[in-house]
């Protein structure tokens, strides 16, 4: 069975292919991890050429060149504010064992330190949330056979 996104096939052996990257306890389980994200690869890559970031997605040769366009595609779509001081400060208060720095002692490390870890985890977390409701967002406006993408 092949999975069309938007036109584009994708075929049992291309997701045979792609099992290698996604390990799981059954083959069933990583062919579906395998399709999903074949799946998603390929609405991203048709997103980027829909751009103008390239001619089709058809016409990338190497996976290098795919993950340097999709991470092209996400800078420029997908935009997450930076935590301001106010927020870091929250989160810093409101998880007091996150930034012990001795177990013995139960010290807990000044918010000058912690201050610049919390503010790239935050927008770790910020930005996962929002590239997962793009893919989503493209998804709903994409035409897809023989594949339902689970949560993302």
């Amino acid at each position: 069975m092949s999975i069309i996104v938007n036109k584009v096939q994708i075929t049992d052996a291309e997701i045979g292919r792609e099992m290698q990257y996604h390990p799981a306890p059954s083959q069933e389980n990583a062919w579906r991890m395998a399709a999903q994200s074949l799946v998603i690869r390929q609405l991203l890559l048709q997103q980027a050429a829909s751009n103008g970031l390239c001619q089709d997605a058809e016409s990338i040769t190497q996976p290098e060149n795919e993950e340097a366009l999709i991470d092209q595609l996400l800078e420029h779509d997908v935009t997450v504010p930076e935590a301001d001081e106010a927020t870091c400060r929250r989160y810093y208060d409101n998880h007091p064992d996150s930034f012990i720095l001795d177990d013995k002692t139960g010290e807990r490390a000044s918010f000058e330190i912690a201050h610049m870890s919390i503010r790239d985890y935050l927008h770790t977390k910020a930005m996962r949330i929002a590239v997962a409701e793009y893919i989503k967002a493209l998804s709903y406006a994409a035409e897809i056979k023989g594949f339902e993408l689970d949560n993302i």
